[in-house]
């Protein structure tokens, strides 16, 4: 999994830095906002008390830089010395002609380059609030909070049962706005990874021991995914890196079902090759005809 381009979108980018995606249909990492399409408008004071958790970060980031910034000033007066006067005036300088942002909601398509085929996405953008011809217009910059169709965050085989991909999927869509709700639909994954194994129905704990006697180190990852799917369910302090952390691991422990549908295909083979070579199999086959005779 390329954790690095999922930590790249974690907060606000600008369109020319917003990297290419996986796309859902054909799988190539080609998907990405078409500009043309994206529809915004500024949040209301109703959506601000609603806001989302990306919503509430920005303006605690925004915040807390105020206040580094205000004692910054401060220190620089307070050293009475000519360099400390021109230091804080460069602060303010740059504060009162730095532009103004204001958020707003936003809508668009995002279009594959190999496929051409889109999904729509909404989120959240910070645009500049003043048109000044004199100043450097600074790009908008977008968060992504929903994706109409579940972009994959690292590549699941064919050979994965359909119900573990299902809620994956979903668990990936939480991960941009809702990383308890993530983790949630992670720990259902995790159950139906058990199910599909042949673990009886069970609390999840106990399926996970039983997997331990044929495949134990898939147990021992699985038990610690389902303490974060735990977390998620039941607390809320499962973070962005917590989850990149766990879907890596997921990745790995996922590599089971191509191995085992190998292993099916090469039955064929395999029996084959006794049915040739297997003298004592070929004796004791023959001899089980002529006594039937």
């Amino acid at each position: 999994m390329n954790t690095s381009k999922w930590k790249s979108i974690l907060g606000f980018v600008a369109l020319d830095e917003y990297p290419n995606l996986p796309c859902p249909y054909c799988h190539q990492e080609s998907l990405n906002i078409d500009e043309s399409s994206i529809i915004s408008r500024e949040v209301s004071n109703n959506y601000k008390k609603i806001a989302s958790r990306h919503f509430n970060l920005e303006l605690t980031k925004q915040k807390e830089k105020a206040v580094v910034q205000e004692k910054l000033i401060g220190k620089m007066l307070g050293s009475n010395s000519v360099l400390g006067l021109f230091g804080a005036a460069a602060v303010i300088y740059h504060e009162v002609v730095k532009p103004n942002y204001h958020f707003c909601k936003f809508t668009a398509f995002m279009t594959c380059a190999s496929c051409n085929d889109n999904i729509t996405v909404t989120g959240l953008s910070q645009e500049q609030a003043e048109q000044d011809t004199e100043k450097k217009q600074l790009p908008s910059l977008y968060k992504i909070d929903h994706f109409s169709v579940p972009v994959p965050m690292f590549e699941i085989s064919p050979t994965v049962p359909a119900s573990i991909q299902l809620e994956l999927l979903g668990a990936f869509n939480y991960f941009h706005i809702d990383t308890n709700s993530s983790a949630s639909k992670l720990r259902r994954a995790i159950e139906k990874f058990c199910s599909e194994l042949g673990m009886k129905p069970n609390a999840l704990a106990r399926q996970i021991k039983e997997l331990e006697t044929k495949y134990p180190t898939e147990a021992s990852f699985l038990n610690t995914l389902r303490l974060v799917g735990n977390e998620g369910t039941h607390s809320d302090n499962v973070d962005e890196d917590d989850l990149l952390l766990a879907f890596d691991i997921v990745e790995e422990v996922l590599a089971i079902f191509p191995r085992l549908a190998k292993l099916e295909r090469l039955k064929a083979p395999q029996a084959q090759l006794e049915d040739k070579f297997d003298k004592k199999k070929a004796q004791t086959e023959a001899k089980t005809l002529e006594h039937e005779k």
